[in-house]
């Protein structure tokens, strides 16, 4: 259905009806138009939900029924560190269609061992009303009707109250800076470089991979494998995904040997009708996102060998060894049926999210206080792509995710009038299998992702807590079924923290306010964690990386120490050689230099202590008079040599090739040397694209800069000259 036919029965569906004045057009659009942009996976759009409450005012045939009969999902104040809580046994007085539906979800569920409750954060469902429950709570508090019975004539009790809830949007708390930030394996054992990944041995799917013989990249619907074996690159072969929608996208992959499995996220949406007699109408949008795996062997005619699907837009993934975990976030709406109704039949429904065609057993969900999102996560093992290991979808309103080697940690902010919280839940994954260990909770909240991290069988957790006034900082100790350990508070008072890392038993983390302190903290004793050194600097590093053993390089923003204004990207060496005395080597500031995603996502970063490489794209921005901006796109290649970061390479990018471009050299200062003209621009590339979606490699002797259009090769060897230009769309 094209989209003016869509808008066309919406009209036509609207006109025939009364609208009150407090819910009509243009209040609705006026409340829409002040409200921020809504969060991804929100099924009903917005001009369809008016017109689906329309078309129940016509009638007065929208409810808000709730039966009284049915509790509501259990509220508690603490959250518990317990774990192998087993599942409750169903109640005897449920009804008969519940009982038929959870016998099913539980044959439905491929761990041979039950899940457990994680703590009281999550418990585990008895059966689908549970989550019925829980959405149903939900609607209740914001307002929107609980349910939409036709069969009922009754009259709204309030229409502008019920109008503003039916277009309610649900506003996911914004993510915390960066995803992610990372560190990448060491890529000088196989000659080649890796994907920068946050855990050391979990992989992670990028837009960019290599095996040292091809590089594959993700091109618009599919990917190009690009032979880098002889002198010259060649497109050896390609992986072409057929798309049925504008929006479909080829997102990520993994590369392992001969196989390689790509993530893919298609939507298909739907004019479904509600109500036949009062021609009423509503636009479903459903996600979908798929993990396919394909055999290599030949990267002429590369074989799709298997696949797997579930319900929701992307999140993102991980490997260990030749499992893949997939995450997608599912945002469910309420069911326009009875609680019975809801919970009995295929597919509960059709409102249960799907995992490889099949409705996500009640056994395997697991419900909080509140939330109506649900993060879905199956595994599959890449030897058999077909068919799931395990899956699981935990409901909730928005939560981070941290992999360790051993585990899935969830992580979320819990605000309330007692102040801010950090609210954990860690899930064993052995052998692809998702069981529940425990839950608890910190002070504060999770500034950057590499705040959390796992180590010889403890959690420690570095937290900003700023609902006191004053920002307060502390470092937590759990042990492996988090239960508290020690704690380190009072750190830095009034500044936050912007980035951080744990090497072993000491953990280094930047905190800010006008000035830069990097923080080293002793961990071996975990009951009494203590601070060994301070070293403040001007500026402040988003992003550490461990170079080597004793040395950390920083890359953040200079700034004024006096008013706090930014002064171009820097980047910083630390001597971590002594714990109790940190150095600084050296520092480079790109003083024109406005952005960088490598401060807020870490697979942008090629960070390669043993190649001695640390490459980046960067943007500055240049108000050029006449109330108009250039802005000047390029990537960064450093190497640290004899106390200084030497610049090997200045490539401009994000510049239309047919034109002449006003090249301006990037002002360059360092400790030792300025940059010359020949070392800062080479050559003019890509066209207008995200400099989000550059990465730096290498094979070998050769660099390559690989950008959605096109992929250069450089030579090491020769100070960096360019080899070859290949384009990858003709």
């Amino acid at each position: 259905m094209t989209e003016q036919e869509l808008l066309e029965k919406i009209k036509a569906s609207a006109d025939e009806i009364d609208i009150p004045e407090g819910i009509g057009p243009e209040k609705m659009k006026s409340k829409l138009d002040g409200r921020k942009k809504r969060a991804p996976g929100r099924r009903i759009a917005a001009a369809a939900a008016v017109a689906v409450l329309l078309a129940g005012l016509g009638g007065g045939a929208v409810l808000s029924h709730v039966r009284e009969d049915v509790p509501m999902v259990a509220q508690e104040d603490e959250i518990s560190a317990g774990a192998d809580q087993e599942t409750a046994e169903a109640d005897n007085a449920a009804a008969a269609g519940e009982m038929a539906e959870a016998e099913a979800g539980e044959a439905g569920n491929a761990a041979a061992e039950p899940k457990k409750d994680a703590g009281a954060l999550y418990v585990v469902a008895e059966n689908y009303g549970d989550v019925y429950d829980l959405l149903n709570m939900r609607y209740q508090e914001t307002g929107v009707p609980a349910i939409y019975n036709t069969a009922d004539d009754a009259a709204i009790t309030s229409g502008a109250a019920a109008g503003t809830g039916a277009v309610q949007e649900l506003q996911a708390q914004s993510k915390q800076r960066g995803e992610s930030h990372s560190s990448s394996d060491k890529g000088e054992e196989d000659g080649y470089s890796k994907t920068n990944v946050q855990t050391a041995g979990v992989d992670e799917s990028d837009i960019v991979k290599t095996d040292g013989s091809y590089i594959y990249m993700v091109c618009d619907d599919a990917v190009k494998i690009i032979d880098v074996r002889g002198e010259a690159m060649k497109i050896a072969g390609e992986v072409s995904i057929s798309m049925d929608s504008a929006t479909d996208r080829v997102l990520e992959m993994y590369v392992d040997g001969d196989m390689l499995n790509l993530i893919v996220q298609k939507e298909k949406t739907d004019l479904e009708e509600k109500d036949a007699k009062k021609r009423a109408y509503y636009v479903e949008t459903h996600v979908e996102t798929e993990l396919l795996t394909y055999d290599i062997t030949n990267r002429r005619k590369p074989a799709l060998s298997g696949s797997i699907t579930q319900d929701g837009y992307y999140k993102t993934s991980r490997k260990m060894g030749n499992v893949v975990y997939l995450f997608t976030q599912e945002w469910m709406d309420l069911p326009d049926l009875t609680r019975e109704e809801a919970v009995i039949g295929k597919d509960a429904g059709g409102w249960i999210p799907l995992v490889n065609g099949e409705a996500i057993a009640a056994d395997c969900i697991y419900v909080p206080e509140c939330g109506e999102s649900g993060l879905i996560i199956s595994s599959t093992d890449i030897k058999n792509p077909g068919e799931i290991v395990d899956n699981t979808m935990i409901m909730n309103d928005y939560v981070d995710i941290y992999v360790s080697s051993e585990a899935l940690y969830l992580y979320g902010t819990d605000y309330s009038e007692s102040g801010v919280k950090t609210q954990i839940a860690k899930f064993s994954l052995k052998d692809g299998v998702i069981q529940a260990v425990g839950a608890t909770q910190a002070a504060g909240e999770v500034r950057d992702t590499f705040a959390i991290n796992e180590y010889d069988g403890t959690l420690r957790l570095l937290t900003t807590d700023w609902s006191r006034g004053e920002n307060e900082n502390q470092l937590y100790v759990f042990d492996g079924d988090l239960k508290p350990v020690g704690e380190l508070t009072g750190i830095a008072e009034g500044e936050q923290i912007y980035a951080a890392r744990y090497f072993g038993d000491t953990a280094y983390f930047v905190t800010y306010r006008n000035t830069d302190p990097l923080f080293a903290v002793d961990l071996s004793d975990a009951k009494h964690p203590k601070i060994l050194s301070e070293l403040k600097i001007t500026g402040f590093s988003e992003y550490l990386h461990f170079w080597g053993e004793d040395k950390l390089v920083g890359i953040g923003y200079e700034t004024n120490q006096d008013n706090g204004a930014q002064e171009g990207v820097k980047l910083t060496m630390f001597d971590i050689s002594d714990p109790a005395e940190l150095k600084t080597l050296g520092t480079c500031v790109i003083d024109n230099l406005d952005y960088s995603p490598a401060l807020y996502d870490y697979k942008c970063v090629l960070a390669d202590a043993g190649e001695n490489l640390l490459g980046f794209a960067g943007q500055s921005y240049d108000y050029r008079g006449s109330g108009e901006w250039q802005e000047d796109d390029s990537y960064f290649l450093f190497a640290w040599e004899d106390g200084d970061f030497k610049n090997l390479l200045t490539e401009k990018i994000g510049v239309d090739e047919d034109k002449t471009p006003n090249v301006k050299v990037s002002d360059l200062t360092s400790n030792t040397e300025d940059l010359t003209v020949e070392n800062a621009v080479a050559d003019v590339l890509y066209a207008g694209e995200d400099i989000a979606d550059y990465r730096g490699l290498y094979v070998g002797e050769r660099f390559y800069l690989a950008g959605p259009d096109c992929v250069i090769s450089y030579d090491r060897e020769k100070e960096y000259r360019m080899i070859q230009k290949l384009k990858l769309q003709q």
